[in-house]
């Protein structure tokens, strides 16, 4: 896979694309960075609870796939220089509402006051055995 990669767009402004394969970082499986900075906004793509070597990490048991699937938005958001205090939106897909209360607990314990908006939907997600899955948007420098 890739390393990361900065380049100016048109307008003269900086982006760094955080790419699969750097130590530390989720593998991935199809061909798509795992987060972007433009600016002062930061996008995570959607993480799911995979290691580094693509290892599915809680088969079943939804606090440990929320935990790792958290560390990774974490790990990328770091790539690209920032934290989850910065983070303002979140989006979670569950594969079944049953698992909504499993995930909140730890969820909870990821964010602090005020935490982020966020939108929560149940969706079919790309393997079985993954229960969820998080996308962030965060907002360097607005404190």
């Amino acid at each position: 896979m890739f390393a990361s990669t900065t380049a100016r767009d048109e307008h003269g402004g900086e982006r760094l694309w955080v790419r699969s394969g750097e130590a530390g970082l989720p593998q991935v499986i199809a061909p798509y960075s795992l987060g972007v900075r433009a600016g002062s906004l930061v996008f995570t793509a959607g993480q799911v609870p995979v290691d580094s070597e693509r290892n599915i990490i809680g088969v079943g048991d939804i606090r440990a796939q929320t935990d790792q699937t958290l560390r990774n938005v974490s790990a990328v958001l770091e790539r690209c220089g920032a934290t989850m205090r910065d983070v303002v939106k979140v989006t979670i897909w569950l594969r079944d509402f049953d698992d909504y209360a499993g995930m909140n607990e730890v969820y909870a314990r990821w964010f602090a006051e005020p935490e982020p908006v966020r939108a929560c939907v149940r969706a079919d997600l790309v393997q079985p055995e993954l229960l969820v899955e998080i996308e962030a948007t965060a907002v360097l420098g607005g404190d």
